[in-house]
């Protein structure tokens, strides 16, 4: 999907009586006489996200933050723009706003606390139980590091040039990496038979996981630059649920050609570390062969956290890629950290300690992990790799 053609977030934070629903529904009035425009209340929102009985404990909210950003994704995602009205003080909410939304606009508004509790109509700060956690109060607020826009509305200022102020800002374009797509357009234009057979990695981790014929349900896997298809078919003939995402429209056209018909397969044209369908759907399994090296350090991080989020409790996310003891390293010209453009495109080593780390950081569980060549000899080379299979 074309980034331009996604709506616009207007992430609007701010304490307990910081006058957010204020704000928001001004922005909203005037901003739907232009375009489509859909406005999140967090006093609407946590009824639906969190039942009957939403809880305000850190953990709970923090919770409903999360949900809250993946349905804002969900909207702009499909060239909505959203304004959401929401205290959510997390670090880690508006961090993963920013890797996520591709045009975002965070606006903090800044009200001293006398001024605060001077408006607690629900004596919200004058409250000690602790069950009702209250951010500024119970617990310390993560009050935004970046905003895009600070607004005092403490009443001194009128509503309408809060809102002004806040149309006059520009988000700022994300940077984006093409991965190498006319290369591998070209790449794949002149190999345009699917290949039958499965690379070695995808028959071990057939192995490991099983025929799913007697599973009794319907199990999902993500392939994640999936390529000429030729893994993901072998999964889907052991009855797997296969999404195949990559960025050659080359490659996904050929497939869906010959196919687009198996109940078993969907493929997508996108960027697989961002993709929507990763927020769309829960996966048993998530597949990625000679897809990390393709990807700067920065992408790796957004994509492992993002695949975390995207398996089912005990899902397996199976990696294989080139390592830094590769002979290639260092062959070309260094772009960045263990990065290389080498034959007219980029290839970025895995250093598998680095990346242990990481995944168990995240919540990861290691299954197995060995590094070493062999796992794909051809003709003209035999690369050192890396096999690691981690479980949610």
């Amino acid at each position: 999907m074309d980034s331009t053609k996604k709506g616009i977030v207007y992430w609007i934070t701010g304490l307990a009586g910081s006058g957010k629903t204020t704000v928001g529904n001004a922005l909203y009035y005037k901003m739907k006489k232009q375009s489509a425009v859909v406005l999140l209340d967090g006093d609407i929102l946590k009824n639906i996200v969190g039942g009957d009985t939403p809880g305000y404990t850190r953990q709970e909210r923090l919770g409903r933050a999360r949900r809250y950003s993946l349905m804002c994704k969900m909207l702009s995602d499909q060239g909505i723009d959203v304004i959401i009205c929401t205290i959510a003080m997390f670090d880690e909410i508006r961090a993963w706003n920013r890797e996520n939304f591709a045009h975002y606009i965070e606006v903090f508004l800044d009200v001293p606390m006398e001024v605060l509790k001077k408006r607690d109509k629900k004596g919200l700060y004058l409250s000690s139980d602790k069950q009702d956690d209250l951010p500024g109060i119970h617990y310390e607020a993560e009050f935004p590091k970046n905003p895009d826009i600070i607004l005092n509305t403490d009443g001194s200022v009128p509503v309408w040039q809060c809102v002004q102020k806040i149309q006059d800002v520009t988000y700022k374009e994300k940077e984006v990496f093409n991965k190498d797509t006319v290369y591998w357009n070209e790449y794949y234009q002149q190999r345009p038979v699917i290949l039958n057979d499965c690379s070695s990695f995808a028959r071990e981790m057939q192995n490991m996981i099983g025929d799913q014929t007697a599973a009794g349900e319907t199990k999902y896997l993500l392939d994640l630059g999936c390529g000429n298809g030729r893994d993901s078919i072998f999964f889907a003939k052991h009855n797997i649920h296969v999404v195949g995402i990559d960025a050659s429209d080359v490659a996904i056209g050929m497939l869906e050609q010959t196919h687009g018909d198996d109940k078993y397969l969907e493929f997508i044209c996108d960027d697989f570390v961002t993709a929507d369908v990763l927020f769309q759907r829960e996966y048993d399994y998530c597949y990625s062969r000679f897809t990390l090296h393709a990807i700067t350090e920065k992408q790796e991080e957004q994509l492992l956290g993002n695949v975390y989020k995207a398996l089912k409790r005990n899902g397996l996310f199976m990696i294989e890629a080139r390592t830094i003891h590769d002979q290639i390293y260092g062959l070309g010209e260094a772009v960045e950290k263990n990065a290389f453009i080498y034959n007219d495109h980029y290839r970025r080593f895995i250093d598998p300690e680095e990346l242990i780390r990481k995944v168990v950081k995240l919540g990861f569980t290691v299954v197995a992990s060995e590094e070493k060549t062999g796992f794909s000899r051809t003709e003209t080379e035999d690369p050192m790799l890396l096999r690691l299979i981690v479980r949610k």
